[in-house]
């Protein structure tokens, strides 16, 4: 746990700082300065160049977190991995590139009605997948080379620096929308280049195919890992951006963009959980190989109880400072209220179930994983086209609550049943009746009219109740001793 717990600090702290970005971007700058129509159509280029890169990717991502660790050695230029990674996305971009030129009567049909602005911006989804997929080519290999920091700092904070820039000049009319939209894209093409220039930087560029008897050894794991990888990954990404694009064709882009909005405030609950996933990918990947069964059981358990922590402590302080949340954009995002409750919850509960998917995805089952992701992309596209007609956007997140909890669960018992390892343990019961009572008493709390008071007062309440009492009884004493390292009270203090 010592190495995910130093480096997952590091990047919380980044990943933090980049919420903090988007959440001015989002909520304050975007909500105030664009209309919901073109937070909307921003949500969904975005959200379709990432699931348009997803199929470019060919999964080449989740295989380097699988197999790098088999080719990793700096003197024989990672025995060509770099380089056939680089062919094998250019292929894969290219072919999607053809699909989405041919298919495009077919894809603006479904938005031609009411989101007709996704017709004049149809191309420029293939610069923004572009970007998208080598950043996460680059992002991947380095993560591989345990180098996570700086990938992580242009994706979640130097981006939002160009961004917030960029919407600066829009609201200060120095550029008109169209302006701003190629700017926009061109932010996400800057950070691309300076991860190129870091990898260059770390001399880890390599360009020779390299000559390697693992190749034939590993071929076949490989292109079979490959496989079902590709279809695991689309699911996933299916999973994550349907929501947007199908309230985009069903209900607008002004919901979308509403949606979008509220969808990223709920979203600053998973920046602990995803930093640690950084980490615990390659580092669980070693730990197969090495068939330390114990020490991933360890890990599976450790996580899950320091992410209970930390994202009841989130979002009870969400929960706590909604009213005021809502008090910075304007009024009309306020019909998105019960899907923010619903969307955080269903973030707490992907959180909680710790490392399951990891361990699934990295062992020699991994193929399971994708039979229960392809069962919730079904369900996810039914429960949408049910319920966006029925609720509108809170109808959305309905879908996404109920698909992430199934699909948790259907992964931890997965787990539990072969491997015998399961996260939870007492302590996890006492930090989640602690979250609830916490929430009960939050809700005693007076209104105050100032919303940066309001914001002020509830969150040091929550702060002292949850975390003083998290830190006495020390549920984690990881948590503990960090806290003891930078306050030096000896009660904190855990062996």
């Amino acid at each position: 746990m010592g190495i995910v717990q130093k480096a997952s600090i590091k990047l919380t702290i980044v990943s933090y700082l980049g919420a903090a970005l988007g959440y001015m971007n989002r909520v304050l700058l975007f909500a105030n300065f664009l209309s919901p129509n073109q937070v909307g159509l921003t949500n969904v280029l975005l959200n379709a160049s990432v699931l348009y890169a997803q199929f470019a990717a060919l999964g080449i991502p989740i295989i380097s977190n699988r197999f790098f660790p088999f080719f990793n050695n700096k003197e024989k230029q990672h025995n060509g991995f770099f380089f056939w990674g680089n062919v094998l996305v250019f292929i894969g971009f290219m072919i999607t590139t053809l699909f989405f030129f041919l298919f495009k009567p077919i894809i603006i049909r479904q938005f031609i009605d009411n989101s007709p602005m996704i017709v004049d911006y149809y191309y420029y989804l293939i610069p923004l997948a572009l970007t998208s997929v080598y950043f996460q080519f680059f992002e991947t290999y380095l993560r591989s080379l345990l180098k996570t920091v700086v990938p992580t700092f242009l994706n979640e904070v130097f981006s939002k620096i160009l961004v917030t820039i960029v919407i600066a000049l829009y609201a200060l009319k120095w550029i008109n929308f169209h302006q701003f939209i190629l700017l926009y894209v061109g932010c996400y093409f800057l950070i691309t280049f300076i991860l190129l220039v870091y990898i260059i930087f770390l001399k880890q560029f390599f360009l020779l195919p390299g000559k390697s008897n693992m190749y034939k050894r590993l071929l076949k794991p490989i292109l079979l890992y490959g496989a079902f990888t590709i279809l695991s990954v689309l699911g996933s990404s299916i999973l994550m951006q349907i929501d947007s694009l199908m309230i985009a064709a069903k209900l607008g882009l002004a919901q979308t963009g509403i949606y979008g909005t509220i969808f990223l405030i709920a979203t600053a609950l998973t920046y602990p959980y995803r930093s640690i996933q950084r980490i615990s990918y390659p580092l669980v990947g070693r730990l197969w190989r090495n068939r330390d069964m114990k020490a991933v059981a360890d890990l599976y358990t450790k996580t899950t109880l320091t992410m209970m922590i930390i994202g009841g402590g989130l979002i009870l302080l969400l929960w706590g400072n909604i009213d005021s949340i809502f008090r910075f954009i304007p009024k009309e995002y306020s019909i998105a209220r019960y899907s923010f409750y619903l969307l955080c919850f269903a973030k707490y509960f992907d959180m909680i179930m710790g490392l399951n998917g990891i361990i699934a995805v990295t062992s020699k089952k991994y193929k399971y994983d994708l039979y229960f992701l392809l069962f919730l992309v079904i369900l996810t596209i039914v429960l949408n086209l049910l319920l966006i007609p029925m609720y509108g956007i809170t109808g959305a997140a309905m879908a996404a609550m109920i698909s992430l909890v199934i699909y948790n669960l259907m992964r931890m018992f997965f787990v539990w049943y072969n491997f015998k390892m399961q996260p939870f343990n007492l302590d996890c019961l006492w930090v989640l009746l602690i979250t609830i009572g916490t929430l009960c008493i939050i809700h005693f709390i007076p209104f105050i009219i100032n919303k940066y008071i309001s914001i002020c007062i509830n969150s040091i309440i929550i702060a002292v109740i949850y975390g003083g009492v998290m830190l006495f009884f020390g549920f984690s004493p990881e948590m503990n001793n960090i806290v003891y390292k930078y306050t030096k009270w000896s009660r904190l203090k855990r062996d």
